[in-house]
């Protein structure tokens, strides 16, 4: 293993075995796209192999799809150059733009087709009734994520319950959060507003405070891609159009709901208001120790 406290998942999505047997030894190199691990590895497989499939038949490259634990072993990965394209969060991002020059080179679009998301402080602790209810209770936390971490953390500041004031449980993922919720394990945990919609209808599950809009997650490249492989990356997916097509709807029905919406080109402002989140988030783990 290169990185022993790394472990990654690669699956090469394969043409079948008798078209496999027309292909070179000595083809291109496979391209790496990771994924910030914001469910459980079974779910990330199965809601991003429909989507690494569509990049190698749009592009004729031959794209690999590589799971991380966490988000420092993503990032890790990414700044050794051993994944070409990432889909990160607002807090990853920051951390790669500064650390090894990643570029964002496309921006999600939401559901209702703007390039922003929210964070939702959720509960299911029947004595919870609003946010100053939460001190000294069990508050999940998904370690690195904006929607489940950092910004959860500024939501409970905001409402007087700063680090020290309840219990952080940290946990592997956002599914995983959701999971320990309904089974009464913690009191709260905020997850992206993306995955509440998903689970807004499980007995006892309440919204408690929703934080205003975030940018969106990107997909970023580590800056030595070649510009011809980043080209034809973002011009297959600028090409859908899925809220206004039905064969693109269509062709990206499988896909997880956080890329299924389309995408824009980042403007400057997308960058500057990650590196300003990367900003409060340094500031409240600075308190938290």
């Amino acid at each position: 293993m290169r990185v022993a406290a790394v472990l990654v998942l690669v699956w090469s999505l394969a043409a079948p075995r008798a078209a496999q047997a027309t292909v070179p030894e000595t083809g291109p190199a496979p391209r790496k796209l990771a994924v910030v691990p914001f469910y459980a590895p079974e779910q990330m497989w199965r809601l991003y192999a429909p989507f690494v499939e569509f990049l190698r038949r749009e592009t004729g490259e031959p794209w690999e799809l590589a799971l991380h634990p966490t988000h420092d072993a993503l990032v890790e990965e990414f700044c050794a150059g051993r994944v070409d394209v990432a889909l990160l969060g607002p807090m990853p991002l920051a951390r790669v733009a500064k650390r090894c020059g990643g570029v964002p080179v496309l921006v999600a679009l939401g559901p209702t087709g703007t390039p922003t998301y929210r964070s939702v402080l959720l509960t299911t602790d029947p004595a919870v009734s609003s946010v100053p209810a939460l001190r000294g209770k069990g508050i999940g936390l998904f370690r690195g994520s904006t929607a489940a971490h950092v910004v959860p953390m500024k939501m409970l500041e905001d409402a007087g319950l700063p680090p020290g004031t309840y219990a952080p449980v940290f946990l592997e993922s956002q599914d995983r959060l959701v999971a320990a919720l309904l089974a009464g394990k913690i009191s709260a945990a905020g997850v992206k507003s993306a995955l509440y919609q998903r689970v807004a209808k499980e007995p006892g599950l309440r919204a408690l405070a929703t934080s205003g809009p975030l940018p969106n997650f990107s997909f970023a490249a580590r800056p030595a891609l070649p510009a011809a492989t980043r080209e034809r990356f973002t011009a297959a997916l600028l090409a859908l159009r899925p809220r206004s097509r039905s064969e693109d709807a269509e062709a990206v029905r499988g896909w997880d709901d956080e890329i299924r919406h389309g995408f824009v080109r980042p403007t400057p402002e997308h960058l500057a208001a990650v590196l300003e989140l990367q900003e409060i988030t340094e500031r409240l783990l600075d308190a938290a120790h």
